[in-house]
């Protein structure tokens, strides 16, 4: 905990709107040794807005955190970004810290789930299907093989419900299967051919292109919660919260962060079964 403490330290006078765990713990592909990858939206300050810093976002690593501000996360969500979508949907336990922005963002989810939001996600495979045709370790190899196959499952959950929001957590039997892949991996020209079927399914089962309607109702519930800041009348939280939440997390998950029973299925997975979900074993 001490690292997340010491790379806060420079930020301890912000405040927070919101703070999660992404990444393989909010997946639920996190081994015990994996990374936290923590997300936190801070409240802007008068200097923020002043020296015309309020789209801003800072990365640090080692560990992995995004600081951002609400500007930059709305742009984030009013695009269709899977990795800000996912922070709308959220397993139990992963939103450590929220004054009411993704909370208050959720009802629209599905409507900020369009066409690019997919797009983008194929192009991560396909950016990933690039890279895995260089040397790497195998334990990379598999993470990015899992990661790859999780967004194009996302994509045709998506694609297959319009009313459906961009998933953070998949179901339980895509998470087996995903968890199969992520330990012994799977055949990559296998993982290869599944891409353009992806496509070809989400091409016959299109998300709208975008929805006006839901990026401006998303635009009025941040511009609503930061009025409330600047009044005095929305509580934020201190930024030495958020370790400590961290820390609650962590200790809850503990011992349970991969589970140790995996399926036996060595079939891939892909859009050739009926709605581009896992095969039953």
């Amino acid at each position: 905990m001490n690292r997340f403490e010491q790379a806060l330290a420079p930020h301890m006078a912000r405040r927070v709107l919101a703070a999660w765990v992404g990444g393989s713990h909010a997946h639920g592909l996190a081994r015990p040794d994996s990374d936290i990858d923590l997300r936190i939206v801070i409240a802007p300050n008068p200097e923020d807005i002043l020296l015309d810093r309020a789209d801003a976002t800072i990365g640090l690593h080692d560990p992995d955190i995004t600081i951002m501000t609400p500007v930059a996360f709305l742009k984030g969500v009013a695009k269709g970004s899977p990795n800000m979508l996912e922070a709308l949907s959220l397993p139990d336990g992963c939103l450590l810290l929220d004054a009411g922005l993704p909370d208050g963002l959720k009802p629209l989810a599905a409507g900020l789930a369009t066409r690019r939001t997919v797009d983008m996600a194929l192009g991560n495979v396909a950016s990933n299907l690039h890279l895995l045709e260089r040397d790497m370790d195998a334990r990379r190899r598999r993470k990015m093989q899992a990661e790859s196959m999780r967004l194009m499952l996302a994509a045709g959950l998506v694609c297959a419900d319009p009313s459906a929001p961009w998933p953070c957590r998949l179901p339980d039997d895509d998470l087996a299967e995903l968890r199969r892949i992520r330990a012994h991996g799977m055949d990559g020209d296998e993982l290869a051919r599944q891409l353009p079927v992806m496509r070809e399914y989400a091409a016959a089962h299109r998300r709208p292109a975008s929805n006006t309607k839901a990026v401006r109702e998303a635009e009025h519930v941040a511009a609503n919660l930061l009025k409330g800041v600047i009044l005095g009348t929305t509580a934020t939280f201190p930024m030495e919260g958020v370790p400590a939440m961290l820390e609650t997390f962590i200790m809850k998950r503990e011992g349970n962060a991969y589970p140790t029973a995996w399926t036996d299925c060595s079939r891939i997975i892909g859009p050739h079964c009926a709605d581009w979900r896992p095969c039953s074993t």
